[in-house]
């Protein structure tokens, strides 16, 4: 059964099924580019995507500025819902939507869970680069950031 979700797509249809509030599933390169999706059809999941690099990219500037380390994730909590950006890898970001009525604690619990997933080379796509073994473990690699919008 839990070794049915080897590849990407599969591992982001396993998390949009445990967690029925994570609408898109995004597994990202650190260019904005999608390298796998799993999300509800209005979804524009390239789009995702791009802002989701983008948007980490941009906090992990104003993170290091403030010498906070590199960010591993960020999330902003819109009067809609949740969007959720976390490294999986060195060079690849997990990033979700979820609905503003999913428990916080629950939903970063299973986002982070499968970016760890993912950053373990179970979901890396063929092509991958081999540095995608992950952040720091410790110290400075271990900032987040919230984003309350």
């Amino acid at each position: 059964m839990a070794a049915e979700a080897t590849g990407p797509a599969a591992i982001l249809r396993k998390l949009r099924a445990d967690n029925s509030e994570i609408t898109a599933a995004v597994l990202v390169t650190a260019d904005g580019f999608p390298v796998a999706a799993d999300a509800v059809p209005e979804v524009n999941t390239d789009l995702l995507a791009a802002l989701a690099a983008d948007l980490l990219a941009r906090a992990n500037r104003s993170a290091r500025e403030f010498g906070q380390g590199e960010l591993n994730e960020i999330y902003a909590h819109g009067t809609a819902g949740y969007v959720i950006v976390a490294r999986a890898g060195a060079d690849q970001l997990l990033a979700c939507l979820a609905a503003g009525s999913a428990t916080l604690g629950l939903l970063l619990m299973d986002v982070r869970r499968t970016a760890n997933q993912l950053a373990a080379g179970e979901g890396q796509a063929p092509a991958a680069s081999a540095g995608a073994g992950g952040a720091a473990e410790g110290g400075q690699g271990d900032s987040q950031a919230s984003l309350e919008v």
